[in-house]
């Protein structure tokens, strides 16, 4: 009995160790191209320590392109999880149960459309003379270059707002359905409006929300590839250290993009682990700070 067990735990977790070695395994491997001048101009494995990563933060492209991807990330962070929080409590205030599985699909409709295709989408929105533009031509505005120069920017962070902000309101409604509802009856008794309950019992108690919102937000404009591509392909003004990565791999330079990839998982590391610590701490250790 106890060698059936052994066997069928040996089964189930055969899939994870090797899914788990084939992501370490390729870590490794970028770790170690990193540290060589591995290229097609040079392909050898001599080893050069940090001088690629030197090579890499001395690089004007990268640099720019890590300044957007961290500002992507923040503006996401903070308009993508406003957007949700409004969403969110909108969705909480309806009685009707058809109402809201109606509008809660509508709100997650653009995370699940593939980030190309959204893309495909908004390119034909911004074009000079179509989309939106058509729409201002009409009623007398004058149009918008909506993907030249930083304006390309910032319109791909709203559309990047648009197809994330309904996921985090998801995220946000989960957490205001296990507030208790003795504290809100209390202060319904006690004259509360619903604003006041909001703002006051039910957002202060919904901290793993936000805390989730954060995160994958976050996660999700570091790893932000297909939007920008598919939308304006390499462009300086929309660059992201994916591009970067991906562009520096196509031109066969591949210590700086296995530099590049260290980098990124580093800085995804650093924003995953806090969060993975605080999730051991309150769903195993059940200890909260």
């Amino acid at each position: 009995m106890r060698l059936l067990k052994f066997r069928e735990i040996v089964l189930f977790l055969a899939p994870l160790l090797f899914t788990v070695f084939v992501i370490f395994y390729g870590i490794a491997w970028n770790f170690w191209l990193s540290l060589t001048s591995f290229s097609i101009y040079h392909p050898r494995y001599d080893f050069v320590g940090i001088n690629t990563y030197l090579q890499l933060f001395n690089d004007y492209d990268f640099r720019n392109a890590l300044v957007r991807t961290i500002a992507w990330a923040g503006l996401l962070v903070i308009g993508g999880n406003i957007l949700g929080l409004i969403i969110s409590t909108a969705l909480f205030q309806i009685q009707s149960n058809r109402l809201k599985s109606v509008l809660t699909s509508y709100f997650i409709y653009p995370m699940a459309i593939p980030l190309v295709a959204s893309g495909v989408i908004w390119r034909w929105l911004f074009e000079s003379v179509k989309g939106f533009n058509a729409i201002f031509a009409s009623v007398g505005l004058p149009k918008i270059d909506w993907l030249t120069g930083e304006n390309a920017f910032w319109s791909l962070v709203g559309v990047s707002m648009w197809v994330y902000s309904g996921f985090v309101a998801l995220l946000y409604l989960a957490t205001f359905y296990h507030v208790p509802l003795s504290a809100i009856e209390a202060a319904r008794v006690d004259g509360a409006d619903t604003l006041t309950i909001m703002v006051k019992i039910v957002i202060p108690y919904s901290k793993l929300g936000f805390i989730l919102g954060g995160v994958f937000s976050a996660l999700f404009a570091l790893q932000m590839f297909d939007l920008p591509y598919s939308v304006l392909y390499i462009n300086p003004f929309t660059s992201t250290l994916v591009m970067y990565l991906y562009n520096k791999f196509v031109y066969m330079a591949f210590n700086i993009s296995s530099a590049a990839c260290i980098f990124l998982i580093a800085l995804s590391a650093s924003i995953a682990i806090p969060y993975s610590t605080y999730g051991l701490r309150k769903w195993i250790l059940g200890v909260i700070r």
